[in-house]
């Protein structure tokens, strides 16, 4: 089996059989589109997985690799910063500095997120909505030819203006 290939079983293993692998999925597929290489598509495959599931981060090392398991660590919220807008922007900094890699695989969520919530599938929140916008600006500014910025600022333009706070 390839490398996707074992990602992704990984990942359906990880969530288990009621785990909701759609956003996942929509994720490795638009890194894919981008022309990435496996790698990222499978890190961008695992990249919610030491934040949804009991997984461990050595055990995405020695499954996948130390580069995988680099950029789903780059990717993964450090949850003992408690105020919302701090994570967040830690987040973004740890994204911004682990490279084009990491920040493609970063903007394809915000991209995947984005449309969800115009789906309705996700809650239009205005604190994720204002994330997601200083994700965009922060990686047109530091990686200005990255694939899919401009797919995530049209779906951000086209939200409705009356998110949740």
């Amino acid at each position: 089996m390839d490398l996707v290939g074992r990602a992704e079983l990984f990942a359906r293993q990880a969530y288990g059989p009621e785990g909701d692998l759609a956003h996942p999925l929509e994720v490795s597929r638009l890194v894919e589109s981008a022309g990435a290489p496996d790698v990222l598509v499978a890190a961008a495959l695992l990249h919610d997985v030491l934040e949804d599931t009991e997984t461990e981060p050595a055990l995405i090392a020695v499954s996948f690799g130390s580069r995988v398991a680099a950029l789903v660590s780059a990717l993964t919220e450090d949850e003992t910063i408690a105020n919302y807008r701090q994570r967040k922007a830690d987040l973004r900094s740890r994204a911004r500095a682990a490279g084009p890699d990491a920040a493609l695989i970063f903007v394809a969520d915000k991209l995947s997120n984005t449309r969800r919530m115009r789906r309705g599938d996700k809650a239009l929140k205005a604190r994720k909505v204002a994330h997601y916008h200083a994700t965009l600006e922060l990686m047109r500014r530091e990686f200005p030819m990255l694939p899919l910025l401009d797919q995530l600022d049209r779906e951000l333009a086209a939200l409705p203006q009356q998110a949740a706070a």
